[in-house]
């Protein structure tokens, strides 16, 4: 079964970087002009002029040895979003830039279409949450409550969605990259409160993964009490209810408000223990290893001993 699901899962993927791509560059120019634009021509030039005066100079030169700094600078926008769970949806160029898709007149595909300089550009950083908030509603509410929207509005120094999300990418960053993505402001030297915002919000995040684990544990604890022929409807309440809580937090998360979002965790961590016990299953303990390695060890110094005295 588990084979099977990671074949399906392989082949989801394929499907999202390749057949709906093509398939809908069929009926939008967005995707049918920028798919044969690339970032690394220009980019490639340069490196080349540079390997031309290298070689002149009997410096041995590679475009391999620069591979790295391509794929860092020239990485184009089309590549990015092919590889995006934008791209598997068919959320397009159109959708976040305007334009019309309808076309293969160039003028006329990116009418009203802004560059992301200009305040009236749906791509202006602080225009930037609600173009997103038009798919992404619940997370828009969020973050509309918080105090980086806040100062977002202010013109101030403040994330927006792509500082986290990245554009074209629209990645979702794992635990250990939130710590330094929140540095780059809340810091001593920046002087932005609270600075130890990346370590709060780290602890929150694993806090998570608690939940996970506790919600994992009285699944298991449910099935046993199933097969033993016991009632577990108030036991699966409970961990309906953790449930919940653990498929709100990814939305809840856009509030930035860490105190708010580690309750609501422990809360669901709660719900799932009582689910745990309302099953009336034993829970059993982790052993300490402690005990078994000092006895261990004890046996092999007898041994040891033993041999010497032979």
């Amino acid at each position: 079964m588990h084979y099977r699901n990671l074949i399906v899962s392989i082949f989801i993927v394929l499907i999202a970087s390749f057949i709906v791509p093509a398939a809908l560059s069929a009926e939008n120019s967005c995707l049918n002009c920028h798919s044969k634009l690339s970032a690394f021509n220009e980019t490639e030039r340069l490196f080349n002029e540079i390997r031309v005066k290298h070689l002149a100079r009997d410096v041995a030169c590679s475009l391999d040895c620069h591979v790295n700094i391509l794929e860092k600078f020239a990485k184009s926008n089309y590549e990015q979003w092919i590889n995006s769970k934008h791209a598997m949806f068919n959320v397009t160029c159109n959708n976040c830039h305007g334009g019309d898709p309808g076309t293969e007149i160039k003028e006329t595909a990116h009418k009203e279409v802004l560059r992301s300089s200009d305040p009236s550009s749906t791509v202006y950083y602080t225009n930037v949450p609600e173009t997103c908030g038009k798919c992404h509603t619940e997370e828009l509410k969020q973050f509309q409550s918080s105090s980086h929207y806040q100062k977002l509005k202010a013109l101030k120094q403040a994330p927006t969605c792509d500082t986290c999300h990245q554009p074209h990418e629209f990645k979702v960053l794992n635990v250990s990259e939130f710590h330094g993505l929140c540095n780059n402001c809340h810091n001593i030297e920046m002087r932005i409160a609270p600075s130890d915002a990346p370590d709060k919000a780290i602890a929150a995040l694993m806090n998570t993964d608690k939940l996970k684990e506790e919600i994992k544990n009285a699944d298991n604890a449910i099935r046993q009490a199933k097969q033993e022929g016991k009632d577990v409807s108030k036991a699966q309440s409970s961990l309906d209810a953790a449930l919940s809580i653990q498929a709100n937090l990814p939305v809840l998360w856009h509030s930035f408000n860490l105190p708010n979002f580690e309750n609501i965790t422990n809360s669901g961590i709660k719900s799932a223990q009582q689910a745990t016990l309302d099953t009336g299953v034993p829970i059993e303990k982790p052993r300490t290893p402690g005990f078994d390695v000092m006895l261990f060890l004890t046996g092999l110094a007898s041994i040891y001993l033993l041999r010497r005295k032979r």
